[in-house]
């Protein structure tokens, strides 16, 4: 069944990871370590969205991990995972915001979290797990003429294995 795409409020064209570093600087002996403090978890998280084309868009997730035990870092990932994004040329500034910045986020973000789970697990530390997030409460700042919504941030998630 062929949708009519008029009536489509948006499309997301391809999603992909944009850029991705991981860092363990003090394996491999911190494995052979008797660990008995917990670890201090910082996350941190932002949406990006720039026009692209017309009616075209990139929304990008940035995540940051850094896991550490005082001063020495287990690890650091940073994650950029992205989308293009078509929406429709009816839509109203409002509706474009919502879609770029909670909505296609939304879809996104359980790739990226995956993404993060199996990096840490593969990695030889305990699969780190990020908690889910409610996109449709994230703050976003309003749009100046008819910009797409750029450098919004949203709040950190907090892992959700701790």
């Amino acid at each position: 069944m062929v949708e009519n795409t008029n009536t489509k409020k948006f499309e997301i064209l391809n999603q992909f990871i944009k850029d991705l570093s991981f860092e363990a600087p003090n394996s491999p002996r911190i494995f052979f370590e008797k660990i008995e403090e917990k670890p201090n978890v910082e996350v941190g998280f932002e949406i990006k969205s720039a026009p692209a084309g017309e009616n075209l868009f990139e929304v990008n997730i940035h995540l940051t991990v850094k896991n550490s035990l005082k001063e020495r870092t287990l690890y650091f990932i940073e994650l950029s995972y992205s989308s293009m994004v078509a929406v429709n040329a009816q839509n109203s500034k409002e509706e474009n915001t919502d879609i770029l910045l909670k909505q296609v986020p939304a879809y996104l973000f359980p790739f990226a979290r995956g993404i993060v789970t199996d990096l840490t697990k593969e990695s030889g530390f305990p699969p780190f797990v990020l908690a889910p997030i409610d996109f449709s409460k994230v703050e976003v700042k309003p749009m100046e003429n008819n910009e797409a919504p750029a450098n919004e941030t949203a709040p950190a998630p907090t892992p959700a294995n701790e």
